[in-house]
């Protein structure tokens, strides 16, 4: 971030992680039920292996063939 814009986090990261942003130079607020949800497809070449992940706080499902 170089805009000077703040970083919205929800529930859930390290305290350590939140202390490294902040001594980046980070502003951090929280946002709570801010967010949406995904669902995800990745293709591995090198292992010729399809990897899904989906959101668990949503419905749906990461599909692929």
């Amino acid at each position: 971030m170089t805009d000077g814009g703040i970083l919205m986090l929800e529930s859930g990261f390290r305290t350590e992680a939140i202390q490294k942003l902040l001594s980046m130079g980070h502003r951090i607020q929280w946002n709570l039920g801010g967010y949406g949800g995904y669902q995800a497809i990745m293709w591995d070449e090198k292992n010729k292996v399809f990897y899904g992940a989906s959101e668990s706080r949503k419905d749906g499902q990461a599909a692929g063939y």
